[in-house]
């Protein structure tokens, strides 16, 4: 029986993720991981259901434990795949300035064809992969631009599409193309540098964050409630000074709510920072899938010690 993902899903959304998956070398498509990942995340909210029982936890650890088992293995294989895809991608483009290289030192008159047979049997990794693609495109009786834009149409990167687009401009023209080539090479090769340079400086913000959000403030706060929690205010008492046991008692149940509403929204906070910071506010779950568990984690060890 086949589910109906329309009203839940945009047809378009489903369509870009099955090509993830098929650039990833998944077997299953996005409907098939649906049904097996909906199942698996059911079954682990009813196991987190007992877990609650049997360890006593308060309602806020027992939604976002139920919440957690029930979206974390779907999301986490969603976001692992694009992870990949992503990566491969970004392999894939750090090679596109040796191609350019590549093609710019060929004869003037050598053929598309042979070059591409050249790049598809050369050492360039993924690049090669692609190529080798296109060539049993060819020889299946493809065009060399049908086959060139199929690579275009794969790799979903603008870098690699203005390569491609720049060898076909050559096999149709028949030009001289060598300069293009070359020029385009190192434009690319620059641009690349650009955005290490940024990287590099925005990287030890993302790890504070990460640190903080998931591990410093957490404990901090931790240590100083269970501080408080262990004083003997039973001479304060005695004096009738401040508050009496019951309000105090009140107001450090209200403080450890407090504490992990602080932690959840810190923790959120720091996930769309940090994905903003990227370029990718999708990555923004998972960071905060991350940084809540080991925060409400981290907490509640400061409380113990």
């Amino acid at each position: 029986m086949k589910i109906k993902l329309d009203f839940s899903f945009p047809k378009e959304k489903i369509t870009e993720f099955n090509h993830v998956l098929k650039e990833n070398n998944s077997a299953k498509t996005f409907e098939e991981l649906i049904k097996w990942y909906s199942a698996l995340g059911f079954s682990l909210a009813l196991l987190s259901v007992g877990i609650s029982c049997v360890f006593e936890l308060n309602e806020i650890y027992s939604v976002l434990l139920f919440v957690f088992c029930l979206g974390s293995p779907g999301l986490f294989h969603y976001f692992f795949h694009l992870f990949l895809f992503e990566k491969n991608k970004r392999e894939k483009e750090k090679l596109i300035p040796d191609i350019l290289l590549q093609a710019s030192i060929f004869p003037k008159g050598t053929s598309m064809i042979k070059i591409i047979k050249y790049i598809s049997t050369a050492e360039y990794g993924l690049v090669s992969t692609e190529f080798k693609k296109a060539l049993n495109e060819i020889e299946k009786g493809k065009t060399v631009e049908e086959s060139l834009k199929e690579i275009s149409f794969r790799c979903k990167s603008e870098i690699i599409s203005r390569a491609i687009n720049l060898l076909i401009q050559g096999n149709k023209s028949g030009a001289e193309m060598n300069k293009v080539f070359k020029e385009s090479a190192e434009d690319i090769l620059e641009t690349q540098s650009i955005i290490k340079e940024r990287i590099a400086s925005v990287l030890i913000q993302k790890y504070t964050l990460i640190l903080a959000g998931g591990i410093i403030v957490p404990l901090l706060l931790g240590l100083i409630t269970g501080f408080v929690q262990e004083m003997n205010f039973i001479g304060i008492d005695e004096l009738g000074l401040g508050m009496n046991s019951i309000e105090r008692n009140e107001m450090i149940s209200a403080s450890l709510l407090a504490n992990q509403i602080y932690i959840l929204e810190y923790a959120l906070i720091s996930s769309l920072f940090i994905a903003n910071q990227e370029g990718n506010t999708k990555k923004a779950l998972v960071y905060a899938l991350i940084l809540i568990p080991l925060g409400i984690f981290c907490y509640n060890i400061a409380l113990l010690l």
